[in-house]
């Protein structure tokens, strides 16, 4: 019996989703398309019904996984002030790996991003740029000048403590260096110049 469009599209969005969670946990190079597939109760076969390639799936893995992430964050700071809700995205984003909650591609695959094909790139830097344009404008709020410069010092910051916190086998040394970051990012909004009040408002 042929699927209907409906059927397929949703066996789509499902083999993204699966794919999604196997390359943030295992690996762009660890996770083949037959481990994809598998996990997904199909036949490796089917693949090409829906993707022209790897690399397709690959990007929209990384598509839907910051469609993830920021749900995540949206629902995770509901009604709070901005000082709070910084405070609250950085701890879960530097302790992604530690709980419930959503991965981040940046932080997770950006080793074998980096090799990828410019597209996969293109995808990853989208979701750098989300990322820093919410934070931009949380920061904006508390009134710090060039608050694009902050949220991008404070994004970078983060994804390169998870990073480095991923290769260390000792887990308190590990969230040793999560826990400074979160410290470095609380002393920048500090001592970041404050945006001019405007006495004309």
């Amino acid at each position: 019996m042929k699927k209907s469009r409906a059927d397929t599209a949703e066996t789509r969005l499902r083999i993204i989703s699966i794919a999604s969670n196997l390359f943030l946990t295992r690996g762009l190079a660890e996770t083949g398309i037959a481990d994809v597939m598998s996990a997904a109760g199909l036949t490796q076969g089917g693949f090409y019904r829906h993707f022209d390639s790897k690399d397709q799936l690959v990007a929209e893995a990384n598509r839907a996984a910051n469609e993830e992430l920021f749900r995540f964050y949206s629902a995770s700071v509901q009604g709070m002030g901005p000082a709070q809700a910084i405070e609250t995205i950085v701890h879960l984003y530097l302790n992604q790996a530690c709980g419930p909650g959503a991965l981040c591609p940046l932080a997770n695959l950006a080793s074998e991003l980096r090799h990828s094909d410019a597209h996969i790139r293109e995808v990853a830097m989208e979701g750098r740029l989300r990322l820093m344009g919410a934070m931009a404008s949380m920061v904006e709020r508390l009134g710090i000048a060039d608050a694009a410069a902050v949220a991008d010092a404070i994004v970078s910051t983060a994804v390169g403590a998870v990073s480095l916190s991923q290769l260390s086998d000792d887990p308190a040394a590990a969230q040793a260096i999560r826990d400074h970051a979160q410290g470095a990012v609380a002393i920048l909004l500090a001592s970041a110049p404050r945006a001019p009040l405007d006495l004309a408002a």
